[in-house]
């Protein structure tokens, strides 16, 4: 039933007719002001012909859903009026992880998106391959295996809102739980029957796998930093700065990247708590920050003042990481390769 306020139509005005008219208007106002609503019961005008299935001329199967705006496609041909495509947060009770669930996963940046060359052991490829395939490693989604080995997150990137994005979902992970998921992979990463072949002859993505998985805390702690004066990620801000792309070297060196000589990161409140969360955790001496963290900060101070950073190692602690005696070496020509990769995708 369709309600609607009956109003008089206008009509040639005579003498007479204005008297009604008045008298029904004073009606109406009275009626109105009571809160009394006339109903017009008679059918609704069609103006042509009418759906059998809808007095609206709209069929069910006439009806469309709005466009995705993450660009995902349907995978339902309906949807229930109950549900709702608003991000949510679940939390996984096994794992104590929480996460946050969004409309568009599938444009989530992932590890290792181009897949392993050919001189990786079989039994390394298929460890691998189900370690990124582990729905808690995909919910903890490392930031610290994104940063060297992921094309998509190279793409995503090149836009602060996409970088940002991406942030929310790496910086919505438990830190604590998903340490020890990256802990056991690193540890089990390092058995015969997996990849310990393929870490002695220094494949570099599985090394580079290895130290990814070892550095998950201090690179998510980083990654998720905030600018205090504007609330951006820093690292969304560092990499996004075409004008001093050394904002975002410094983001490397839990990843046994040395700081390159050249760079001249800007001196603000982004660098000082990122090299402080690096000092703190080159308390794991057999972490990468206690071979590279003193070398990088000695150069930070040499730009940003004598006293901006602490430039020594915090003290010892026994580390909680898998060890894995492969070889230590300062990583520059991978730092260039991701600038490479990363000059290519522009």
């Amino acid at each position: 039933i369709e309600e609607r306020l009956v109003e008089p139509a206008p009509a040639p005005a005579s003498s007479e007719d204005l008297d009604v008219q008045e008298s029904i208007g004073s009606a109406l106002e009275r009626l109105a002001k009571s809160g009394v609503l006339l109903v017009d019961h008679s059918p609704y005008p069609h103006t042509g012909p009418l759906d059998a299935e809808s007095d609206y001329g709209v069929s069910v199967n006439d009806l469309r859903r709005r466009e995705d705006p993450f660009g995902n496609e349907s995978t339902s041909s309906s949807a229930s009026p109950s549900s709702s495509s608003s991000p949510t947060t679940t939390t996984s009770a096994a794992a104590g992880i929480a996460t946050a669930t969004l409309a568009s996963m599938s444009s989530v940046p992932t590890p290792f998106d181009s897949g392993f060359s050919s001189n990786i052991s079989a039994t390394c490829s298929s460890f691998m391959n189900d370690m990124l395939a582990n729905a808690t490693f995909t919910q903890c989604l490392p930031f610290s295996l994104l940063l060297q080995n992921s094309l998509s997150f190279f793409q995503a990137a090149k836009s602060l809102v996409k970088i940002t994005q991406t942030l929310d979902i790496t910086c919505a992970a438990n830190v604590t739980s998903c340490t020890k998921v990256m802990n056991s992979f690193a540890t089990n990463m390092t058995q015969s029957s997996t990849c310990a072949s393929d870490l002695t002859s220094a494949n570099p993505l599985i090394a580079s796998a290895h130290l990814g998985l070892q550095a998950y805390k201090p690179m998510y702690q980083a990654s998720c930093l905030r600018n205090p004066s504007s609330n951006a990620y820093c690292f969304a801000e560092a990499i996004t700065n075409t004008s001093n792309p050394s904002d975002s070297f410094i983001y490397h060196l839990p990843l046994n990247v040395t700081l390159p000589g050249g760079s001249m990161p800007t001196c603000d409140d982004c660098l000082q708590q990122v090299m402080g969360v690096f000092e703190a955790a080159s308390s794991d001496r057999a972490g990468a920050l206690a071979s590279d963290y003193v070398g990088a900060a000695t150069q930070v101070n040499a730009i940003c003042g004598p006293t901006f950073v602490n430039a020594s190692l915090a003290a010892s602690i026994k580390s909680s990481g898998a060890q894995f005696s492969s070889g230590r070496h300062t990583n520059t020509g991978m730092l260039l390769l991701v600038l490479f990769a990363a000059s290519w995708l522009l």
